[in-house]
């Protein structure tokens, strides 16, 4: 049996249409051929998204309809699982998208329109109702205004949720993914690095105690600067990088989220604590990339309309090819003789062991049979299934 693999993408996805005067829009001159016709989905949950960019939606979802509502960015909508046949061009930051429009209630106003799913990003999926529009749209309208190159812009962003933190468990899930987006991209953006870290004096116990995750980051100037902005440090001895901290927004919601979301924060917190890899070597025992392996694959399969499940699917899908084939610098084969190497044959016999009926167990099971048709070997134990 061929082994599959499937990959989920995220796009930067983007819209505008015919009447709008954003100039961060713009759209296909290309004629329109099709019937503007849609369809009503089942729904399955209450799904919010926000805009991405400035855009007019429509009274029909055809290119030609008139403008209904000017959308600011980051305006939030929420899906009523009505889904336009038409397909329209549209091209936004030199790229090309082809997209059916959906159909949405915007949550400040209650104006239901019509708005291509390109421009769309889900915020929020689940079984309730959010009860909470002003305080959800005032938090996505502050994040939109910040510049993740701004490290301050991190405080502000925490300040506000901290601020407009809701009684109500679907708001603050949407605000949690909002928040933890932003401080990412501080991470990745800000000039935290070039203007703190690179200019400090570094002790060898600054160094010792960030690789080893004991810095009191309340006592140590930089440390203390980066985490009051959701940030923390991470690194090697003469290296130290900026990484988003999910524990300051964890700590500013507390509870008051959905079993989904802890659950994803505390995968995240586990990965964080028991790092598996380094660069492209597995530096853990084999156990701990087969238990984390399982915790991801699991969650995809419970949460499937996860607002963050391509993060998910991606954390997943590293996980699992490593476990079953090993990395360029960690094999699980001695590729010359075709024999798979011991510790993997142990980690595949522990996974059919103790995970046979989840997904990471059907994956093992399934790769090992491939493998066995191929005529790799498994010496010992020929089958380990």
């Amino acid at each position: 049996m061929k082994h599959i693999y499937i990959f989920i993408f995220i796009s930067a996805i983007a819209l505008c249409s015919c009447g709008s005067k954003n100039k961060n829009t713009s759209q296909s001159n290309a004629p329109s051929t099709s019937v503007a016709t849609h369809k009503t989905t089942p729904a399955f949950s209450h799904k919010y998204f926000i805009t991405k960019v400035n855009i007019d939606s429509k009274v029909e979802p055809t290119r030609n309809s008139k403008t209904q509502e000017s959308l600011k960015k980051s305006t939030v909508v929420k899906l009523l699982n009505e889904t336009s046949e038409f397909r329209d061009t549209i091209i936004v930051g030199k790229r090309k998208h082809i997209e059916t429009y959906e159909k949405v209630r915007v949550l400040t106003t209650g104006t239901e329109t019509w708005v291509s799913g390109a421009a769309l990003k889900s915020i929020y999926t689940g079984e309730n109702d959010i009860t909470d529009p002003e305080n959800l749209q005032s938090f996505s309208s502050l994040v939109s205004d910040q510049d993740p190159k701004e490290l301050s812009s991190g405080k502000k962003v925490i300040n506000k949720l901290k601020k407009l933190k809701s009684t109500d468990i679907t708001t603050n899930d949407a605000m949690f993914f909002m928040a933890y987006d932003y401080i990412n991209s501080l991470a990745r953006s800000s000039k935290a690095h070039s203007e703190l870290i690179a200019n400090h004096d570094w002790t060898l116990d600054d160094y010792s105690e960030i690789i080893n995750g004991t810095m009191n980051m309340d006592y140590h100037p930089v440390g203390k600067l980066m985490h009051e902005n959701g940030l923390g440090l991470e690194g090697s001895l003469g290296e130290i990088l900026v990484k988003s901290n999910i524990n300051v927004i964890s700590d500013v919601l507390g509870n008051i989220v959905s079993k989904s979301v802890k659950e994803y924060i505390n995968m995240i917190q586990l990965s964080e604590k028991s790092k598996i890899f380094d660069n492209d070597n597995i530096i853990t025992p084999l156990s701990s990339l087969a238990n984390q392996a399982n915790i991801w694959s699991q969650f995809a399969v419970d949460y499937p309309d996860f607002a963050h499940i391509s993060n998910v699917e991606m954390k997943s899908d590293r996980l699992t090819q490593a476990l079953l084939s090993g990395t360029k610098n960690t094999s699980a084969f001695d590729h010359s003789s075709r024999v798979a190497k011991k510790e993997y044959r142990e980690i595949w016999n522990y996974v059919l062991k103790y995970y046979g009926d989840t997904p990471i167990g059907k994956e093992v099971s399934s790769h090992v049979k491939w493998l066995e048709g191929r005529d790799w070997k498994f010496p010992i134990e020929k089958h380990v299934h």
